[in-house]
């Protein structure tokens, strides 16, 4: 009975983190870039499925961390309608929360600046999907009100399983759409290739004028 009474908390609290934007307008227009660069990120590394992420672009995701944890001070500051610091020191969770937010945004950067993971593991984990969902669940907590315990983390990485399916989805349905069967083109030749060809060309060409002599 508990285990299903904590299953109906985390399918209700998923809905609250879904519809939460809809419900908070500042939470709306935080949230709006996080979904349009995941949405994009994704079409393009479905068009262009061998590209890897790479560590340049690992290390930027990370960088969303601390971009929102500052964008949380701001709201926090303002949160009188005029703008004091003795609200965001007065307001001692969410400070918490926005300097753990921090923290955490330094260490993963460090960890992608020295390229402490192995380089498959990295580019998952900093990969727009977890770096998206994982920064939207914090504003939640923040800007609308959402707990901040084991349901919302149980919640959230369903959150996550859903949508990391759906952009799954969408990537193997673009590569479908954009590999029309019998018309794939050859692959291209690098620079390598293409002089052994002409090395080669060139070769049968003085051997031919051997032969003839």
């Amino acid at each position: 009975m508990q285990s299903m009474a904590f299953l109906e908390e985390v399918v209700s609290r998923l809905s609250v983190l879904v519809f939460a934007p809809l419900n908070d307008e500042l939470l709306l227009w935080a949230a709006l870039p996080l979904l349009l660069a995941t949405l994009f990120m994704t079409l393009y590394f479905g068009k262009y499925s061998k590209e890897e992420l790479g560590w340049n672009t690992a290390f930027g995701n990370t960088m969303v961390f601390l971009f929102v944890s500052l964008n949380l001070i701001q709201t926090m500051y303002f949160a009188d309608g005029i703008g004091s610091w003795d609200n965001v020191f007065s307001n001692t969770f969410y400070l918490s929360i926005t300097t753990a937010l921090v923290g955490a945004a330094f260490f993963l950067m460090m960890i992608t600046y020295y390229h402490l993971l192995p380089k498959s593991v990295a580019f998952f984990l900093f990969s727009a999907p977890p770096v998206n969902v994982s920064v939207y669940v914090l504003m939640t907590i923040v800007y609308a009100g959402v707990p901040a315990d084991m349901v919302t983390l149980t919640a959230a990485v369903l959150l996550f399983i859903l949508i990391f399916a759906l952009l799954k989805a969408i990537q193997i349905l673009e590569s479908m759409a954009g590999k029309p069967e019998g018309l794939e083109l050859p692959p291209a030749e690098t620079k390598e290739e293409q002089l052994l060809k002409k090395l080669k060309k060139k070769n049968i060409r003085l051997q031919k004028g051997k032969d003839e002599e």
